[in-house]
């Protein structure tokens, strides 16, 4: 009696472990990876997540993430419990992990370190003991770009300073800033909507954004009404959570308004205007002055004609 319990028991057990073999080879667990498209920046870690479900065990199986667009392709490859780094390509080196404790239940998602704007692509993650298969897509944000050249304006116009995201990306619900060289704020957007609340006051009512080309990266500012002390340098930033990205665009501010004239001579030709006055009064006293003295000198001479005259006379 005890030896067919025992059988009973053994049979039960190798069909136990039959059905499990069974199940790992037919791929009963399906791997399931992240069906929406990752967006990252540059310089960030991300994790590329992807599991067995329901959890089966990948703990001995062979574990491939490769990018069909490389060559070589492999991106990290662990089997028989050790990471196979001379199948992986140099551009991730020291870049790539899996979650080894969390082989067991399933998880083989792939963390890739230090994103650069190249890692952008199809992931392929493949188990083929199981001959199961799954992708997930990367994309990278793209940086904030200025102007190498400065901007010219003149007083009194309206420009535009020029920056944008490139590759483009969508900036709409991320936070927009302008400042100045010592740190003033030009304008602020956040929450999808400007901010004025901070605003320098002397550029209140003086500075708007492209809205509507916001969702393709266009994040150039433009100044109305510009003055000789907008000149200067000035920041434009992208923050996304605790990540902020910058650049610059320079401002030459000419003193030429747009009827041509010099600003700074204005006042001199304020002062100019004044002394027509001064100048008119001062020709017409000379020009009295010199016919006083005609006249002066014709009576002069009219007198001492007399004089000559009358001496004869007089000395009978």
């Amino acid at each position: 009696m005890g030896l067919i319990i025992i059988y009973e028991a053994l049979m039960y057990l190798l069909v136990l472990l039959f059905n499990c073999a069974v199940a790992q080879v037919s791929g009963s667990s399906d791997l399931i990876c992240s069906t929406k498209a990752l967006s990252v920046w540059p310089g960030d870690d991300v994790i590329l997540p992807c599991r067995l479900q329901p959890p089966l065990s990948a703990e001995s199986m062979r574990v491939e993430w490769s990018r069909p667009d490389l060559e070589p392709g492999f991106i990290h490859v662990h089997q028989d419990g050790r990471f196979l780094y001379e199948l992986q390509n140099p551009h991730y080196n020291y870049r790539t992990s899996l979650f080894v404790d969390q082989l067991p239940n399933g998880n083989v998602s792939l963390k890739l370190s230090r994103v650069t704007q190249s890692d952008a692509g199809t992931y392929r993650c493949s188990l083929p003991s199981v001959q199961q298969e799954a992708s997930v897509q990367l994309s990278v944000g793209s940086e904030v770009i200025g102007s190498d050249q400065p901007v010219q304006a003149v007083v009194g116009d309206d420009v535009i300073l020029p920056c944008h995201m490139e590759p483009l990306v969508d900036v709409t619900t991320l936070a927009v800033e302008w400042t100045t060289r010592n740190g003033a704020v030009v304008h602020k957007y956040k929450s999808q909507k400007d901010d004025t609340d901070i605003q320098n006051d002397q550029f209140k009512g003086r500075t708007s954004l492209f809205h509507d080309e916001m969702h393709k990266g266009n994040i150039s500012l433009k100044l109305t009404n510009v003055t000789l002390t907008d000149a200067g340098n000035y920041t434009c930033s992208v923050r996304k959570r605790l990540q902020k990205k910058k650049d610059n665009v320079e401002l030459f501010v000419d003193s030429i308004d747009k009827k041509g004239r010099d600003v700074n001579s204005k006042t001199t030709a304020l002062t100019a205007g004044l002394t027509v006055p001064a100048v008119v009064i001062l020709i017409a006293g000379v020009v009295a002055g010199l016919i006083w003295w005609k006249r002066q000198r014709k009576y002069r001479q009219n007198v001492t004609k007399c004089r000559k005259q009358i001496s004869p006379l007089w000395d009978k």
